[in-house]
C-alpha cells in the first residue's frame, strides 16, 4: 500500500467519523425526536457499511464487533452493518496465489491437486478456499488477506485518533463504556489473529480438549502446510446454525442442539483454559449427525484459574 493510498485511507476514515460526531452533537443539541434519531442511525449505518466494504482491513473487524453488540449500539445501526459478518469482498486470486507460493516456497501446484479460485468465505483478516491435497484429502485453505499488515497498522493509528477524540469530546458515560480499554483489547485480538500459527496451536488445543466428546467436531489441522499466513484444515460439511429449514430435517431437535451448545460453550467460559471468543453464526455449523462444528479460532480468550485461600 503506497503512502498516497495510506493518506487517502486515513482521510476517508477520519472524515467519516467526524461527520458522525457532528451529526450526533447536532441532533443532541436540537433535541430531535426518537423517530429522527432512528433515521440518523440508519443513515450512519449505511455510510459506515459502504466505507468499510470499500476500505476493508481492520475496519471490517470493527464493524463486525459493533454488529454483535446490540446491547451497546442502536438497533438501526446494527441492522445496516449485520452483513459484515460473512459478506466481505474477496481479494483477487492472483494476489492469493502469490501469497501461497511465497509461504510454501514453490509453485502451489506442487502441494495441491486442485484449488477453487473463488473464496468460500471471506473475512477481515483471512479468506478460505477449497482445495485438494496431493494425497486426495479435501481441505479448507485459509490465506491471509494481501497487504493486511500494512493496512492494519494504518487503521490502528487512525482509530487511535478517533478514540482519543471520542473519549474527550463526546458525551459518553465513562462507566458505561471505556473506549481506551476497548481499543487496547481490539489491538491485542487483531495482532494475535495476524499470526496464523497461533490459530493452528489453538485448533490443536481444542482437538485435545474435545477428543472424548462426540457432540463436538473440530477440523483436523495439516500442520506441515501451515505458516504464519496460511492455515490448512480438514474440509468439513455442515449446516449453518441459523438455517432452521435444514436443521429441522435432522434427527436431533432444536432443544437438543441448544443443550449441546450449552455443554460445548458453558465450560469454556467457566473453567480454566482457552475459550472460543467469536461464536457468531458463521463460525458454528451442525453436522448431519447433529454434532456442533466449531470454525475460526483466530479470536480466543483465556479463563485463568481462581485462587482461594482457606
Amino acid at each position: 500500500m503506497k503512502n498516497k493510498s495510506k493518506l487517502v485511507r486515513v482521510y476517508k476514515v477520519l472524515s467519516m467519523f467526524f461527520i458522525f460526531f457532528i451529526q450526533i452533537y447536532w441532533y443532541k443539541l436540537s433535541r430531535k425526536p426518537e423517530t429522527e434519531w432512528e433515521k440518523l442511525w440508519m443513515n450512519v449505518g449505511k455510510r459506515f457499511r459502504r466505507t468499510l466494504f470499500e476500505l476493508e482491513g481492520l475496519l471490517i473487524k470493527v464493524g463486525q464487533i459493533i454488529s454483535s453488540r446490540a446491547d451497546l449500539f442502536p438497533r438501526p445501526l446494527i441492522r445496516e452493518i449485520e452483513a459484515l459478518t460473512d459478506n466481505v469482498p474477496p481479494s483477487d486470486w492472483s494476489e492469493i496465489q502469490e501469497i501461497l507460493e511465497e509461504e510454501w516456497g514453490s509453485n502451489y501446484k506442487d502441494f495441491l491437486l486442485s484449488i477453487e479460485k473463488e473464496a468460500i468465505a471471506s473475512a477481515s483478516i483471512g479468506e478460505v478456499y477449497k482445495g485438494v491435497l496431493q494425497n486426495g484429502s479435501t481441505v479448507a485453505i485459509k490465506v491471509q488477506r494481501p497487504h493486511i499488515d500494512s493496512v492494519v497498522q494504518t487503521d490502528f493509528r487512525t482509530l487511535g485518533i478517533v478514540i482519543w477524540f471520542a473519549n474527550y469530546f463526546l458525551p459518553i458515560p465513562k462507566r458505561f463504556i471505556n473506549l481506551k480499554v476497548l481499543f487496547s483489547e481490539l489491538k491485542q485480538v487483531i495482532e494475535r489473529e495476524l499470526d496464523f500459527t497461533k490459530e493452528k496451536e489453538t485448533l490443536l488445543y481444542f482437538q485435545e480438549r474435545f477428543k472424548d466428546r462426540d457432540i463436538v467436531q473440530i477440523p483436523k489441522v495439516y500442520t506441515e502446510f501451515c505458516t504464519s499466513k496460511v492455515l490448512v484444515m480438514e474440509w468439513v460439511n455442515g449446516i449453518k446454525i441459523t438455517n432452521f429449514t435444514e436443521i429441522d430435517q435432522l434427527n436431533v431437535t432444536r432443544k437438543q442442539l441448544a443443550q449441546r451448545l450449552i455443554k460445548v460453550f458453558l465450560p469454556q467460559w467457566l473453567e480454566p483454559g482457552i475459550f472460543h471468543a467469536d461464536p457468531h453464526p458463521g463460525n458454528i455449523l451442525i453436522s448431519e449427525e447433529g454434532r456442533i462444528i466449531l470454525l475460526d479460532f483466530g479470536m480466543t480468550g483465556e479463563m485463568m484459574p481462581l485462587l482461594f485461600k482457606v
